[in-house]
């Protein structure tokens, strides 16, 4: 399973006070989950989560502590479908979407956090097509 989690810190909302939690992406099942989870002194503890792109601020947490990755294909005659199914299958994209993130891809690479790339990678290889996982952002 891949994983990437983030350390949180905002005031709690349920009492203002300061609270500390962990925000998660993970891959379960070829399918990308997020999921965070807080603790105050005050309130206790809450959970939240979910299946597909994460929320904004669980995102931002990822990257602000882990930085970019990026994705590239390793063949540049890789077939079109097949990518984007990838990205339709990962995030959920309209067709519109994955053809602009295809395009990006296909360009100068993707840019996304550790477990989004490793999963589009998995998928791809699931479509047959190959790909690199780089550390840091695509140059």
């Amino acid at each position: 399973m891949t994983q990437q989690a983030a350390r949180l810190s905002d005031p709690c909302q349920g009492c203002g006070r300061p609270c500390t939690g962990w925000a998660v992406q993970l891959v379960k099942g070829s399918r990308l989950r997020w999921e965070t989870e807080w603790a105050c002194d005050e309130c206790g503890i809450s959970h939240d989560g979910g299946w597909g792109p994460s929320p904004a601020d669980v995102r931002e947490a990822m990257v602000a502590q882990h930085g970019l990755r990026c994705l590239r294909l390793a063949d540049d005659e890789a077939r079109g479908g097949g990518i984007l199914k990838a990205f339709r299958n990962a995030f959920g994209l309209s067709l519109r979407e994955s053809q602009e993130a295809t395009g990006s891809l296909r360009e100068r690479g993707y840019e996304a956090t550790h477990v989004e790339t490793h999963l589009l990678s998995d998928l791809l290889r699931k479509e047959g097509i190959s790909s690199v996982v780089h550390s840091g952002a695509c140059t």
